[in-house]
């Protein structure tokens, strides 16, 4: 892949057109893999939670309302002042993932979705997470123009992030082929992909991980 790093100001001009909110996010192509990752945290039974590269406070204002005291950060300043209203329960800040400080808070499970495969000097802001913590993570099976990397299995998560992390389980979660589009457009994508008979079964909802993309959700724990 060839894709250019992109900076704050990438991401400040994507935030400013970002208005999904949380009670529009099952609508979102996000919601199955955000809906998981709370399921994790739930499970998990964690009590301070602190997430890498929140943007907006979709995901923010999901995990707050499991019950846990919340932190987050990104590196947009719009993403964060869009945060802070959304979530005035948080705590938001502005800093870079590679920074040592920035993970200076007490928490018991950090949470990283939809960031490193944005960031090309990835291993390097997992080395600053806090040895022991437990981390609930997302990389995703496609590509896309701000992604310097992608996933294909399992096998390549574990790959490239095994010997910083024990990872103790992978999930795959499927985008949903119906965020975003009315009922008539669902069944329009459907017929014009006839012709294509695996992306007419991944819109339906079988091998959808494989034919319509979607990501592989992680949980582990800093060595």
């Amino acid at each position: 892949m060839s894709h250019e790093r992109r900076g704050s100001d990438y991401y400040d001009e994507m935030y400013l057109h970002d208005d999904r909110t949380y009670e529009r996010s099952r609508a979102s192509p996000y919601y199955p893999m955000f809906a998981r990752v709370c399921r994790l945290v739930r499970e998990g039974g964690f009590d301070a939670v602190l997430e890498v590269g929140c943007g907006s406070g979709v995901l923010a204002e999901m995990l707050i309302a499991t019950g846990v005291r919340y932190e987050g950060f990104d590196l947009s300043p719009v993403a964060i002042d869009k945060a802070r209203k959304r979530n005035p329960e948080g705590r938001f800040f502005v800093a870079d993932a590679a920074d040592p400080a920035t993970y200076r808070s007490a928490y018991d499970a950090l949470v990283c979705c939809e960031v490193l495969e944005h960031v090309e000097e990835d291993l390097a802001a997992v080395e600053r997470w806090q040895s022991g913590s437990v981390c609930i993570c997302s990389v995703p099976n496609f590509d896309y123009e701000s992604h310097v990397r992608f996933f294909r299995s399992a096998d390549e998560v574990r790959e490239r992030y095994g010997g910083l992390l024990d990872i103790r389980r992978i999930d795959r979660v499927a985008k949903s082929a119906r965020a975003n589009l009315t009922p008539a457009e669902y069944f329009r994508r459907i017929r014009w992909a006839r012709n294509e008979p695996t992306r007419v079964l991944g819109m339906l909802g079988v091998n959808a991980f494989a034919w319509y993309a979607g990501w592989f959700v992680f949980v582990a724990r800093r060595r």
